[in-house]
């Protein structure tokens, strides 16, 4: 098949759409082979369609259902895949640099070595798009929030490039090359890393629990805040020293770091000392009640942690990994919660409202301090009957979240996430929703 245009393109699409309903004067869309650049195949119906060996480079398959399609062998550089459901696709052997597929469905999607090969007229064997390196095939693609559980990659390729928040969970992932990436907030529980290189990437708050590490390398990767079964310990901190600080590890106990820093707190800082607790391990912790307010918890890991009622009014938990647990009521004015992972967590009638702060100049009105959520990971959180007004989520996946009856008055949504979310009585009054979708 040679050139397709878009006016070629969608009566195609309306015959297959007719296939996949089983309806008679129908027709499978089959692009095998053909010339389709820059098409707009974005919110269509395109499962089981077969793009085997096509030139789709710039295409938009956004929103798109793709499930078990055929791209085997395909040139799918810079296309747009944010959002598409691509389960049980075949992905074998295409290229995709630079690809977007944030926010898009890969379960069980193919990744795998494949080549699509023809005979010359000097009889000779070469594949039918000589597009370089298979290792590069995939420089520069996107998985941000990408979820592709037990999904399969070919172990000769480098994914340098932006995969925070993905859920690869159970994937097989044997020898690929992570070397330079930003992992923040992935999920690889259960999936094989056998080999991989993890040189220099961003790990704080991954998830390893159940996975296969054997020959993995960690080399100046940075582990903070991330979950690691008991046994790994010893093999991965022979290979970086960014690892969560267990108590033990501590100069002094942490009833003691609480009880300076609630005199700090009480004496405006004339005694005492503020409790740094960045990168600390405390997951399970039950600290109910806990005064943490202005505290340093960066790249804490709080995982299951309980702190009913406590106060953590301008504390400093960003890029912490608090999924799953409990801040119930919590007084949480001005938290900064920037980059963490928050998946799961409950903060049902927390209050998450600016802080009021004086500046120290003579005659000055108090500063409004809002909290900070950008670019953290909200899924499935409990964030009903919470206090977030004016506060900052930018770029933050709130999907699946339950926010009955919070407030989210001038709150900032701007590119936020909140597909599935609960909004059943939530104040979204002046709050700026420029970018966000699901709403």
């Amino acid at each position: 098949m040679g050139l397709v245009t878009q006016e070629e393109l969608e009566p195609m699409l309306g015959l297959h759409e007719r296939f996949l309903k089983g309806l008679n004067n129908s027709h499978r869309l089959d692009l095998t082979m053909a010339n389709a650049r820059n098409l707009d195949f974005s919110k269509r119906l395109l499962s089981e369609a077969d793009f085997v060996g096509s030139i789709m480079d710039g295409s938009c398959f956004a929103e798109s259902i793709v499930q078990r399609a055929n791209f085997f062998g395909a040139n799918l550089n810079r296309c747009d895949f944010q959002k598409a459901d691509l389960i049980q696709a075949d992905l074998r052997g295409a290229h995709m640099r630079a690809a977007d597929f944030t926010g898009a469905l890969l379960t069980e999607a193919n990744f795998g070595e494949g080549s699509l090969l023809q005979r010359g007229g000097d009889g000779d064997i070469a594949p039918v798009h000589d597009q370089g390196s298979q290792k590069s095939r995939m420089k520069d693609t996107v998985f941000r929030h990408a979820s592709a559980e037990r999904a399969r990659f070919s172990s000769a390729v480098a994914l340098s490039t932006d995969l925070s928040f993905a859920n690869f969970r159970g994937a097989k992932l044997s020898g690929v090359n992570f070397a330079g990436s930003n992992l923040r907030g992935v999920s690889f529980s259960q999936a094989d890393l056998t080999n991989c290189d993890f040189s220099g990437t961003n790990m704080n708050s991954v998830i390893l629990s159940g996975a296969i590490l054997k020959g993995a390398t960690f080399e100046k990767a940075d582990l903070t805040a991330s979950v690691i079964d008991r046994g790994d310990y010893t093999q991965v901190s022979v290979m970086t020293d960014k690892l969560p600080r267990n108590l033990e590890h501590l100069d002094i106990e942490i009833q003691e770091i609480l009880a300076s820093h609630h005199l700090w707190i009480s004496s405006i800082g004339r005694q005492g000392a503020q409790a740094d607790l960045s990168g600390v391990n405390l997951a399970a912790a039950v600290l109910n009640g806990v005064q943490l307010q202005a505290a340093n918890l960066k790249n804490a890991l709080l995982r299951n942690a309980s702190f009913n009622s406590g106060t953590f009014s301008m504390a400093d938990l960003s890029g912490c990994n608090a999924a799953g647990a409990t801040f119930l009521k919590a007084d949480c004015r001005g938290i900064n919660f920037c980059e963490a992972a928050l998946e799961e967590i409950d903060m049902r009638e927390a209050d998450c409202s600016p802080m009021s702060i004086m500046t120290g100049f003579s005659g000055s009105r108090p500063v409004s301090w809002p909290a900070n959520f950008s670019q953290c990971s909200l899924r499935y959180s409990k964030l009903n009957d919470a206090n977030l007004s004016f506060g900052n989520f930018e770029g933050a996946l709130l999907t699946h979240a339950d926010l009955r009856d919070a407030n989210l008055e001038e709150a900032n949504l701007v590119d936020a996430d909140l597909t599935g979310a609960d909004l059943r009585g939530t104040n979204l009054n002046k709050a700026d929703t420029r970018g966000a979708i699901g709403l």
